[in-house]
């Protein structure tokens, strides 16, 4: 329904607006307008296509109308520019337009050609929105000017008249002087008689001159020069791309339009005598009993038997079709249909009305002068028990008043006789997820056996017959290829098939796929732990405004709203879930205009997780994102996560599994890689054993096994394997940094080096042979060759942490700490939560005994991310060790209290407070309260590190000793070990120490507060 006067602003030379006539009438340039000066210097050519040298618009407002100049100066400067400047168009809606040509002329090197002498326009008739249901009536003029050469000046000039049509006598002016690229002059400038009362608004970013008297009245000028075009993010609320806006009318206020077209509403929803919609109106009244009901049933007969056709020929744009006129056609607009809404309602007793709004601009429109322009729809407001119901006949699927949104126009004009004033529309969240899933697996025959799924997607609303809509276009089997192929590179899922199915009642169109799914139950010593997918809660957040839109940084953030989805994920557990439990929280958090809510529980052998999301507000303040950023940096949400009971025994589905039975080799590695990236290194090493003992000599069969014995600490099997591999293939990369890594897991860095060297003579390029060496450097005591790799390594992987983080390692081993504190400076000036600056600065501050120095850039940290548990902890740990107990006990008590009993955090805990000797007891509640839940032998490790702080050394070597029997190349646990057993007075203490030296040449550093404390544990 727009009928903007929007003023031709686009890459076109002329995008017209109107004329009465249906020809192109040429004539000379109106007396009333003031001639651009023809001498006007011209700005020298630039790179671009085109240069816009001149923009002129002239409006003058008469008793007869409005007329709209617009002349432009165009410079072609590039071949490219010529494709731009081919065609010269035009476009009008008879009867009440009609367009006048001045000129069409090229101006080269002083000459001036006059384009029309011998070339005319062809109008066409182009129905340009016809796929979208939409007739406009609308005429196209179009020209291609012959012999236009790169460097010519294209100039046209132009007059659209408008004779206000139903809306008439009334005047009012829409428009805006941008285009795509700068302009080097513009004026604008607008006459009308002195007895028209007419009101005027300019952008703010323009001159604000005031209107002049002249001998014939009134006249308003603006010029500008060197005018770049607006460049905005796409994430600004909607007011912010009107800033260009001119506005004209004459009319006082709202009221005043509002009453402009309330009586063809008036007549449109009067019936005709002996309508059939009468009978129509008694069938809704008898089939349903409330006015609530009545009113759904009339919305969805006019949703439903009326499609939409967009009729705004002529005085289309305004009038709308009689109710009548739309039930014999079963076509009609959103004028029609509001038309033959409110005939529906008033016959039913409803109160009810049309209301005018704006899609796209409704946000600040009270604060904009009253203009019919702004408005491009039409609704219908009931009323019904006192409260308002926004009704929306162009929609789909509504079919219950109850779950009626009001749609997010902001601004509402009531169509009344007397006038309506504005009145807002008041959207509450989303009460509804117009999209939900629910996936349901069913595990019941084991962790390992295949288990069955059904994902139900569910859409409601108008989302459900528009999704409908798009699968009805593809056939059955179409549907079952698409899905197929989705899933192809998903070796843990096999899809079945696709079917839907729509509720007819509720106006919920359901995707149903099936299928199995190998689940990634991981091993763990407390219990395998399943990850459950899709129930992580991050805060949506968009990015700080930086480079062109650095200024609109601290400009509010749109949103989507209002909006909500919601998954759901059912797991039907073995052995009726006995011995199961959840970890993961129940998690509510609200940031960035989001809610986001996750619930999570196991009854009756089914673990049930609810991710629902909410957005709240249309947009947020800078300050509000700013905060979401680090609300969202600090929440490290891992998900919902099931364990296992730890006895638990597999059953006859998990077992065969893990038979290699006849499965050639490529079968066993395939299966096998499968285990071992869910954790199952036992049943893997059964299929690879199985695949290496049918073929010794099978390369991938090898690297796949030694891959498998590295992560489970069977560095000499490991090793055993890739050198196997080696000489099958001394080029294989894989078999060399294989051979690489088991050398410095075991150990001998030195071996290592002389690997990775190999590696990097066979990819010089390759960052893990770099990484692997710098690492193997270090480890010998080679700190400066070391050095020299991790800055190659930043180089040639900026996107690594492994570069700057062991850059800062080797300077701070080299005694070359003024050079580290160079590099952390810089980085924490970009950020404040810099991780590994922030690591680099703390562990150089202890190293040198002044842990007091690390604060200063901690508490910064703090202050920018008040939620991150890391950096609490990590400040905790400073202030402890210089001596702010009570600074630190604050540090730990929040990351307690935020994590909720997260066994890794609560590990952290114990493991951070063990390191500084401090609240021995409280860390050793922690350690326990973990190691109770899951007897991991990192929880293990931690807590023998508080009971040598405790001068508990029997237990702590017991400690130690499981923790090792779990992973024996720990060197903590090893150097700890050491310490106990020389404290319990076994002097073989030594080796372990010294072993652990080997793997960690820095394994000391963890126990240098015990050993300042105790120095005769270690003589």
């Amino acid at each position: 329904m727009r009928v903007w006067v929007w003023a031709l602003a686009a890459v076109m030379l002329l995008i017209g607006t109107p004329t009465f006539a249906q020809e192109v009438e040429r004539t000379p340039t109106p007396a009333w307008i003031q001639p651009l000066s023809p001498d006007r210097a011209a700005a020298p050519a630039d790179d671009a296509a085109i240069r816009m040298l001149a923009l002129d618009r002239q409006v003058r407002i008469t008793s007869r109308g409005r007329e709209m100049f617009t002349h432009r100066r165009i410079r072609i400067q590039s071949p490219q520019g010529l494709e731009l400047m081919s065609t010269i168009s035009a476009s009008w809606a008879p009867p009440r337009q009609s367009i006048q040509v001045h000129a069409v002329r090229i101006i080269r090197d002083g000459a001036t050609i006059d384009v029309l002498a011998e070339q005319q326009f062809d109008v066409l008739r182009r129905e340009n929105n016809l796929s979208y249901s939409m007739l406009d009536g609308v005429l196209t003029a179009t020209l291609q000017p012959r012999d236009v050469r790169v460097g010519d000046i294209l100039e046209t000039a132009f007059t659209i008249i408008d004779d206000g049509g139903v809306l008439a006598p009334h005047q009012e002016v829409l428009d805006e002087q941008t285009l795509g690229w700068p302009i080097d002059y513009a004026r604008y400038r607008v006459e009308w008689p002195t007895d028209l009362a007419l009101r005027s608004r300019l952008p703010a970013s323009w001159p604000q001159v005031e209107p002049r008297r002249t001998r014939d009245g009134w006249e308003l000028l603006v010029e500008r020069t060197d005018i770049q075009p607006p460049r905005l993010p796409d994430n600004l609320p909607a007011r912010y791309y009107l800033t260009n806006i001119i506005q004209f009318t004459d009319a006082v206020d709202w009221a005043e339009v509002s009453a402009m077209v309330s009586h063809l509403y008036v007549q449109a929803a009067t019936l005709e005598s002996g309508s059939p919609l009468t009978a129509e109106i008694e069938r809704i009244r008898a089939a349903h009993a409330t006015p609530e009901e009545q009113a759904a049933a009339a919305l969805r007969l006019v949703q439903d038997q009326v499609r939409y056709l967009a009729l705004s020929m002529g005085e289309g744009g305004y009038v709308p079709q009689s109710a009548d006129a739309v039930w014999r056609s079963r076509y009609g607009d959103c004028k029609g249909k509001t038309a033959l809404l409110l005939a529906l309602l008033h016959g039913l007793g409803i109160e009810a009305e049309p209301a005018l709004v704006s899609t796209d601009y409704g946000d600040g429109l009270e604060h904009r002068l009253p203009l019919m322009a702004w408005f491009d729809h039409i609704l219908v407001k009931a009323t019904i028990g006192g409260r308002d119901y926004w009704m929306d006949g162009t929609g789909l699927g509504d079919r219950q008043l109850a779950l009626l949104t009001p749609p997010p126009y902001r601004w509402a004009l009531p169509v009344q006789a007397e006038g309506g004033a504005l009145e807002p529309i008041v959207v509450p969240p989303a009460q509804r997820p117009a999209e939900e899933t629910v996936i349901t697996i069913d595990s019941s025959n084991g962790l390992d056996a295949p288990a069955a799924f059904v994902l139900d997607t569910a859409y409601s609303g108008g989302s459900a017959l528009t999704t409908r809509e798009r699968f009805q276009r593809v056939t059955a089997e179409q549907l079952h290829t698409i899905f197929a192929a989705s899933f192809e590179d998903q070796k843990s899922v096999r899809f079945d098939k696709v079917e839907t199915r729509y509720d007819e009642a509720e106006n919920v169109f359901h995707v149903i796929m099936t299928g199995t799914s190998q689940m990634a139950w991981v091993a763990g010593s407390g219990g395998r732990l399943l990850g459950v997918d899709g129930t992580v809660v991050g805060v949506p957040v968009q990015a700080e405004r930086t480079g062109l839109f650095a200024g609109l940084k601290d400009e509010p953030y749109s949103i989507q709203y209002p909006a909500m989805g919601r998954t759901r994920t059912r797991i039907i557990l073995p052995n009726g879930g006995e011995g199961f439990r959840l970890e993961g929280a129940d998690l509510d958090v609200e940031a960035g205009g989001y809610r986001l809510h996750r619930t999570a529980t196991i009854a009756d052998g089914v673990a049930d997780i609810v991710v629902t999301w909410n957005t709240l507000a249309s947009e947020i303040s800078a300050e509000d994102m700013k905060q979401a950023r680090t609300r969202g940096e600090a929440l490290a949400d891992v998900g919902a996560r099931i364990r296992a009971p730890a006895n638990y025994a597999g059953t006859e589905a998990d077992r065969a599994r893990l038979t290699p039975g006849d499965s050639d080799v490529a079968d066993l590695i395939e299966r096998a890689e499968a285990l071992v990236g869910v954790s199952d290194l036992e049943g893997a090493m059964v299929l690879l054993d199985a695949a290496v003992e049918r073929e010794p000599d099978n390369l991938k069969a090898r690297l796949a096994r030694g891959d498998a014995r590295l992560a489970d600490d069977d560095v000499p099997g490991a090793r055993a394997d890739f050198d196997h591999a080696v000489d099958l293939d001394p080029a294989d990369l894989e078999a060399v940094l294989g051979q690489a890594w088991a050398a410095y897991r075991d150990g001998r860095a030195d071996e290592a080096v002389v690997s990775y060297s190999v590696a990097l003579r066979l990819d010089p390029r390759n960052d893990e042979a770099l990484h692997g060496r710098a690492l193997s450097y270090y480890q010998i005591g080679r700190a400066e060759r070391a050095l020299q790799d991790y800055r190659t390594l930043k180089t040639s992987a900026p996107n690594r942490n492994a570069g700057p983080s062991g850059e800062l390692r080797a300077l701070t081993r080299l005694g070359r700490g003024d050079e580290a504190r160079a590099i952390i400076d810089e980085r924490l000036a970009d950020s404040a939560t810099d991780d590994i600056a922030l690591s680099a600065r703390l562990t150089l501050a202890i190293r040198e005994g002044r842990p007091a120095e690390a604060l200063t850039s901690l508490d910064a940290a703090v202050a920018a991310s008040p939620d991150n548990r890391g950096l609490r902890i990590a400040r905790g740990q400073a202030r402890a060790l210089a001596g702010q107990a009570d600074g630190a006990r604050e540090d730990f008590a929040m990351v307690r209290t935020a994590s909720n009993g997260d066994l890794e955090w609560l590990n952290n805990l114990c493991w951070t407070q063990g390191l500084s000797g401090f609240d021995l007891e409280t860390a050793l509640s922690d350690c326990d309260a973990a190691i109770a839940a899951a007897p991991e032998a990192a929880f293990i490790d931690s807590r023998a590190m508080v009971l040598m702080h405790l001068g508990r050394f029997e237990e702590a070597k017991r400690d130690y000793d499981t923790a090792l029997e779990g992973q024996p190349y720990m060197s903590a646990s090893l150097f700890g070990r050491g310490l106990a057993r020389i404290a319990l007075g076994d002097a073989e203490g030594r080796a372990d120490i010294d072993r652990a030296l080997a793997l960690d040449i820095d394994a000391r550093d963890d126990f240098e507060v015990l050993l300042a404390r105790r120095p005769d544990l270690l003589p």
